[in-house]
C-alpha cells in the first residue's frame, strides 16, 4: 500500500528542505529569497532563533492539556496579544487557524446580535475555506462548487460608499466582516472615506466591527493593525498567519462586553491555545516589540515603493508597509512568477495581471533591493 498528498494545490514549485532568514532552500541546492513570507506567515523569518529557542524549551515541559486547564504559555500569549490590542481588557480564544478565527467570530456575531444576523462583506474579500468561513468570501470561483453555503452575508463593492451605506440600512445588519487590506484578492487597501462610514455606523448604530487581521496584523503594514491606519477601533479581530511564524495558531480577540455574550461550551478547539503555539505567539510577540518592528516595516516600505513603480509593465503599486500589489499592464503574472522562481525570488500571483508581494519583516535592505532588481530583471524579460 501507499501513501501521497491529496492534490489540493498545484505542481509544486519545490521541495524546501531549510529556511534561514530571508531565504529557503530546495532538495537541488537552490537557494530563493522569500518575497511570499508563506504567505505573510514567517514574517520574523525562517528558522528564527529567538522563535526557536523558546520551542525548544516550551518542548521539553509539556506539548498539550486540554482546555480543561490553563499553561503559563497560554496565560502570557492573551497578555500580550492584550498589550497590542486598540481596546482594554482584550479577551482572547485561541484556536489553530485564520478560518477558525473566522469561524469564531461569526459564532460571536450571532450571540452578540441575536436581532441583527446579517453581515455586511466586501466583494473579493477572502477570510477562509471553512463552510462560514467560505460563505463570508465573496469570490464566485471558490463559492459556486460548494453551494448552498450559508446566508445573511450582504456583499458591497470595496470603496463604494454608496453601496456600504444603502446596506447598513438595513436593520437586519448587525456587523460589517472585513480586511483593512483585501489581501489574498490582490492586496486593496480600504480609502479613508469608506472606513469613516464603518466608524460611523459603529457609533450612531451599533453595527459591530470585525477586522479580519489575518494577513495585515502584527506589523506587516508598519503598525500592530492595520485599522489603525484608518482610526478604527474594532470590536473584535482576528489574527492568525504571522502569530506563530510558521506554527499553526490563530486568536479571535474582543472587546470585554461583546465577549461575554458567549457563554462557557458555545465554542472551542481541542488543540487551540496549547502551550506549544502559545509559547510562539508570546515570541513573536516580544521580539517585535523589543525590536521596533514596526518602525523597521516603515522604513523599508519607504525604500521599497520607490524601487517598485518604475518597474517595467507595472502601471500601479499598492499597499502599506511590507504588503504590495503590483497591477500589471498585461495578463501575464503567472509567468512572471515563473521566472521569478528560476531566478531565486518567491512571489505570488492572485490575479492573471497582478502580483503580491510579502518580504519578511526582519528583511535586510541589502536584501530587499536585491529582490526587486530580480523582479526588475524578470518583468523586462517578459514585457519586451
Amino acid at each position: 500500500m501507499t501513501g501521497r498528498l491529496l492534490e489540493l494545490y498545484g505542481t509544486p514549485m519545490a521541495n524546501i528542505v531549510r529556511g534561514e532568514g530571508a531565504w529557503l532552500f530546495d532538495d537541488q541546492g537552490r537557494r530563493y529569497l522569500d518575497f511570499l513570507s508563506g504567505i505573510a506567515v514567517t514574517s520574523l523569518g525562517h528558522s528564527n532563533p529567538s522563535i526557536q529557542e523558546a520551542l525548544v524549551d516550551q518542548l521539553s515541559r509539556v506539548l498539550h492539556t486540554s482546555n480543561f486547564f490553563t499553561t503559563p504559555a497560554g496565560l502570557q500569549a492573551a497578555a500580550k496579544i492584550g498589550e497590542i490590542a486598540p481596546f482594554e481588557d482584550a479577551a482572547v480564544f485561541f484556536c489553530n487557524s485564520g478560518a477558525e478565527a473566522i469561524e469564531a467570530a461569526l459564532k460571536l456575531l450571532r450571540r452578540a446580535r441575536p436581532d441583527r444576523p446579517k453581515v455586511v462583506v466586501l466583494a473579493g474579500s477572502f477570510h477562509g475555506r471553512t463552510f462560514g468561513a467560505l460563505s463570508a468570501t465573496m469570490q464566485p470561483k471558490k463559492q459556486e462548487p460548494f453551494k448552498p453555503l450559508l446566508s445573511g452575508f450582504i456583499e458591497v463593492p470595496l470603496n463604494d460608499v454608496g453601496s456600504l451605506s444603502r446596506a447598513l440600512d438595513d436593520p437586519e445588519v448587525g456587523a460589517v466582516l472585513f480586511e483593512p487590506i483585501l489581501g489574498e484578492a490582490g492586496v486593496y487597501p480600504l480609502d479613508d472615506g469608506f472606513a469613516e462610514v464603518l466608524i460611523q455606523a459603529q457609533r450612531d448604530r451599533g453595527v459591530l466591527l470585525v477586522a479580519d487581521e489575518i494577513q495585515t496584523g502584527l506589523c506587516r503594514t508598519g503598525e500592530w493593525l492595520g485599522v489603525s491606519h484608518y482610526g478604527i477601533v474594532p470590536d473584535a479581530f482576528t489574527l492568525a498567519k504571522a502569530l506563530g511564524n510558521g506554527i499553526p495558531i490563530g486568536a479571535l480577540v474582543v472587546k470585554p462586553e461583546v465577549g461575554a455574550t458567549l457563554q462557557p461550551g458555545d465554542h472551542g478547539s481541542t488543540f487551540g491555545g496549547n502551550p506549544v503555539a502559545t509559547t510562539a505567539a508570546v515570541a513573536v510577540i516580544e521580539f517585535m516589540q523589543r525590536s521596533d518592528i514596526a518602525e523597521r516595516v516603515r522604513h523599508l516600505a519607504s525604500v521599497a515603493f520607490p524601487l517598485l513603480k518604475p518597474l517595467a509593465g507595472v502601471t500601479r503599486v499598492e499597499g502599506r508597509g511590507l504588503m504590495f500589489g503590483l497591477q500589471l499592464k498585461a495578463p501575464v503574472a503567472q509567468e512572471v512568477v515563473n521566472r521569478a522562481l528560476a531566478s531565486g525570488l518567491i512571489i505570488n500571483a492572485p490575479k492573471t495581471d497582478r502580483l503580491r508581494l510579502l518580504p519578511p519583516l526582519i528583511i535586510s535592505e541589502p536584501e530587499l533591493r536585491q529582490g526587486c532588481e530580480i523582479l526588475g530583471s524578470v518583468l523586462e524579460e517578459v514585457m519586451g
